[in-house]
């Protein structure tokens, strides 16, 4: 039996995330990762900065990428997220 994990409940707060929201978690991870990697190459945590930068190299493509994905795919991607970026999500829900 296959089940449509998109129209799934979450169960900290019951809300059923769209794939809109699952996709704005997928960017957020991949912000994180860049300021990660810009921080450490300068050796400092450079903040905000990196999500701005991020936004105007990777925006535009990554959400371009994101829409050609299959749901199930962005459901699998959504999963792996780390448990913090997905409780934001899910928090700011609706």
């Amino acid at each position: 039996m296959h089940v449509n994990r998109g129209n799934l409940r979450h169960p900290i707060n019951g809300k059923s995330l769209s794939r809109h929201e699952k996709e704005m978690g997928i960017q957020i991870a991949e912000m994180e990762k860049y300021k990660y990697i810009c921080s450490e190459r300068e050796g400092c945590d450079i903040g905000k900065r990196a999500y701005f930068e991020w936004t105007q190299k990777y925006g535009k493509k990554v959400r371009e990428w994101l829409e050609s994905l299959p749901s199930e795919e962005i459901d699998a991607l959504f999963d792996n997220l780390p448990e913090r970026i997905k409780h934001y999500i899910i928090q700011k829900a609706h």
